[in-house]
């Protein structure tokens, strides 16, 4: 009677709990439907519930079946598995249990989520517990903490030893900015705690923009390859950056072995081939180059080889040396074939406010006549830039320049390169400038130092210690348009003995322009000067401190007429522009001054930093401009077609101190005009012309045409002087044409009419794609001065992405 009772006591408790709470031996089943059939040997549960193990499993799912005889446990519908020994949660739709194999092996789309470092995804997993493997003959994606990921075909992993063995695996580092790289193995071996590899069959893809180009697929193609976190070597390796196609890459280099050391940042090859088109060209035995990831570092750059008709054969052999984060030095050697030296350094420099470059060289050697044997040539080029960081301006910046050539000649004859020096290598420029950036003002102050590289010693040299410039923009409550103040003076010291100071104060009014009913569109201009000077032996300025007050008045009208219809938009606009100024103007008539439509309305089209244009004067224009009108999709494109200007100055008398090359001096000045015209797409005109006031003389003519056919562009430039505007007669054409979207050819030349001289010849063939530019150039120019000679070059380079130019020397032609 009392185990009818207990019995009874129990089945109450369960139904008012509805919950089932059941040993079966080495498992524990909380379900609230659960059924046991054939004496014990079968437990089934539904309605979703927990079983846990004596091994630390916990298993959670809708149904399950528990085969006892063969200690199997079957769950299905959305199952979490829970290895609380070794922190493993797996979740998918059916999952078995082998107790007594420890195995568990699941069905279909799993996930495993594994310590917190790594989460697998993939297909029919097993997992042996007591040796702790996972592995799968389906593919599977695994992705590690740092985001870098492994898909594989089939794949085995071992938990406690973080080894993973697979193949057709692709890695993929992590995304950073979108500049994740790929590699691919047939086969491989991956220690993922000790960051170790070993695999066959290898292609690397790294991102495309790793060396700056987004056509680019950079890659290596190797046998094999092993590697850690420091080192990586792949062997029989093929290296190139070219964007891959069917056809093979226009270079590439093949090695027995390539290492990329990640600690010194350098890639070396060993017995290298550098392959053009599958031709072999250059072999290296051994040679290296820094990783994309390094910017600077020590070692030796491209040797040259060259000659020159001025200066022979030589050899140039660069050697760029990284001081320090913040210094480096490029070492430039040059060796003649009749033994004279060159020896060029750059030095660079940069903090946190400041950068400082240096250039300078040194010639030992050099013949430049009989009289000049053994002649030692040297330059020195310096720049610092400073930010001063001053609290109270937007900008402050301290700059110091210095140049310093110890021969006229010696930068054109010997041609060095460097960002310092000019483009202009006949004047030589030494400052110090100081430049404050406010926001309500700016000033500039330097002392500067010019010097001519021609004639004497003493009247090359122009001084102007010191300049400074302020200038400030403002407006006045009441009076509409808009204020500028600027002051600015220097002492200036030229030709030995000539000295000027002038100090001078600006102060310019503009109205805000008008609009009548009738159209009419007008504003005014008022411009005050007062000017302070003083010289000595000095053509223009007096020997006593001379202060001066002037003005000057601008009024300008035009009428804009326009006229539209469904092709064409016209627009005419005569102009009209007044000035006067009744203070007498400094002598700058020998000044040179170019005028034409594009500033002769403006306020001061002299400009003329001492004086205004003085006297009376009107000038008239008239612009006229015809636009066609396209309709593309409901749109109007508006394209140019003609634009004609015409523009005249007239004055009541005679002003010889105007600048006579600009015409402005005489009653009526030329006629000047502009005519652009473009008839289609692919033929355009432009022409500027100067007409005496008679129309029997054209005193400026430039005449530029463009002409593109299909692959096929050429350009003609005449330029004419003559009379008061100048003397000068060049004719210039530059000539191109693409065989497709990788060849070109390109023609340069231009002729000095007047000395019946041509001055150069430039021809150019250059085959570009992705990843290699090639180009072969013809040069001849005939230039004579002193010890340069007219030339006759030949210039070969071809650019390999990314490992840099390689460019013999110029070769003379003789």
């Amino acid at each position: 009677m009392k185990s009818k009772f207990a019995t009874f006591f129990l089945v109450l408790v369960f139904t008012l709990c509805n919950l089932s709470q059941v040993h079966g031996g080495e498992f524990i089943f909380e379900i609230s439907d659960l059924e046991i059939s054939e004496n014990g040997n079968i437990y089934k549960g539904n309605n979703r519930g927990t079983i846990r193990t004596d091994s630390q499993l916990e298993f959670i799912s809708d149904n399950f079946e528990y085969l006892k005889k063969i200690n199997r446990l079957e769950a299905n519908g959305d199952v979490q598995l829970f290895d609380l020994n070794n922190n493993i949660t797996i979740n998918a739709q059916q999952i078995f249990y082998l107790k007594n194999e420890e195995k568990i092996f699941t069905v279909g789309k799993t996930l495993i989520k594994i310590s917190n470092k790594y989460d697998i995804e993939g297909f029919d997993l097993t997992l042996f517990k007591n040796k702790m493997i996972l592995s799968s003959k389906k593919s599977a994606l695994i992705t590690d903490s740092g985001s870098n990921t492994y898909k594989l075909e089939q794949f085995q992993y071992s938990i406690d030893k973080e080894i993973l063995k697979g193949k057709n695996i692709t890695a993929i580092t992590s995304d950073k900015k979108n500049k994740s790289d790929e590699f691919f193995f047939k086969t491989g071996f991956f220690d993922l705690k000790k960051n170790k590899f070993l695999g066959k069959d290898i292609v690397a893809k790294f991102h495309k923009d790793l060396f700056g180009n987004n056509e680019n697929d950079p890659r290596i193609s190797a046998v094999s390859g092993y590697g850690d976190k420091i080192n990586t070597y792949f062997k029989k390796g093929v290296f190139t950056s070219c964007k891959k196609t069917d056809k093979c890459p226009p270079w590439k280099i093949t090695s027995d072995e390539i290492h990329h050391d990640k600690i010194k940042k350098q890639i070396a090859y060993k017995n290298a081939w550098l392959e053009i088109y599958d031709f072999p060209v250059i072999y290296f035995p051994k040679f290296f180059h820094p990783d994309p990831s390094v910017k600077r570092q020590s070692g030796l750059l491209k040797p040259e080889f060259g000659s020159s008709n001025n200066l022979g054969s030589s050899i140039y052999i660069p050697y760029f040396l990284a001081i320090s984060e913040d210094k480096d030095l490029t070492i430039k050697p040059r060796l003649f074939g009749d033994n004279k030296f060159l020896l060029q350094n750059e030095y660079r420099q940069k903090t946190k406010n400041s950068f400082t470059i240096a250039d300078f060289s040194i010639v030992n050697g050099h013949d430049s006549s009989v009289q000049d044997k053994g002649g030692t040539r040297s330059h020195l080029f310096t720049n610092t830039l400073v930010d001063l960081s001053l609290d109270s301006f937007q900008k402050s910046m301290l700059q110091i320049n210095y140049q310093k050539v110890s021969n006229d000649n010696y930068l054109k004859l010997f041609d060095l390169q460097s960002p310092l020096l000019p483009d202009d290598n006949s004047v030589l420029e030494s400052k110090i400038q100081f430049d404050l950036e406010h926001e309500n003002y700016d000033l500039t102050t330097s002392f500067e130092m010019y010097e001519t590289l021609s004639g004497s010693n003493s009247d090359r040299f122009q001084y102007m210690l010191p300049t400074y410039n302020f200038s400030k923009n403002f407006n006045l409550k009441n009076i509409e348009g808009a204020f500028n103040y600027n002051s600015y003076g220097n002492n200036t010291l030229r030709d030995t003995n000539v000295f000027t100071s002038i100090l001078s104060n600006d102060l310019n009014y503009s109205a805000l322009g008008k609009f009548f009913d009738n159209g009419i569109k007008t504003n005014f201009e008022i411009a005050l000067k007062n000017i302070n000077t003083v010289g000595k032996n000095n053509s223009i300025y007096k020997n006593s401190p001379q202060s001066e007050l002037m003005s000057a008045y601008t009024y300008n009208a035009s009428l804009p007429l326009i006229k539209k219809n469904s092709t064409t938009f016209n627009t005419l606009e005569p102009k009209l522009s007044l000035k006067f100024s009744p203070h007498q103007m400094k002598n700058n008539g020998n000044e040179f001054r170019r005028i034409d439509v594009s500033n002769i309305f403006s306020s001061n089209r002299l400009s003329l930093s001492d004086s205004f244009e003085s006297g009376e004067s009107i000038t008239l224009g008239l612009n006229f401009k015809k636009e066609k009108v396209n309709t593309d999709d409901k749109i109007d494109k508006i394209e140019e077609y003609i634009d004609f200007k015409l523009a005249s100055v007239f004055r009541l008398d005679e002003e010889n101190n105007i600048p006579t090359n600009s015409t402005l001096n005489k009653k009526k000045s030329n006629i000047f005009g502009q005519f652009n015209f473009q008839p289609t797409k692919n033929v355009s005109l432009g022409y500027n012309f100067s007409l005496t006031d008679d129309l029997n003389t054209f005193e400026y003519n430039s005449l530029i045409t463009t002409m593109k056919f299909g692959n096929f562009n050429t350009q003609f430039d005449y330029l004419e002087e003559r009379g008061a505007v100048g003397s000068a007669n060049i004719i210039q054409n530059t000539t191109k044409y693409n065989f497709d979207v990788q060849n070109s050819i390109s023609f340069n030349t231009r002729r000095n009419r007047k000395l019946d001289l041509t001055e150069y010849y430039d021809l150019v063939y250059e085959y570009k794609n992705d990843c290699l530019v090639a180009g072969i150039k013809y040069k001849k120019n005939y230039y004579n001065d002193a010890d340069i000679k007219p030339v006759e070059e030949l210039f070969f380079s071809i650019t390999i992405v990314p490992l840099g130019t390689f460019s013999p020397s110029k070769m003379a032609l003789r």
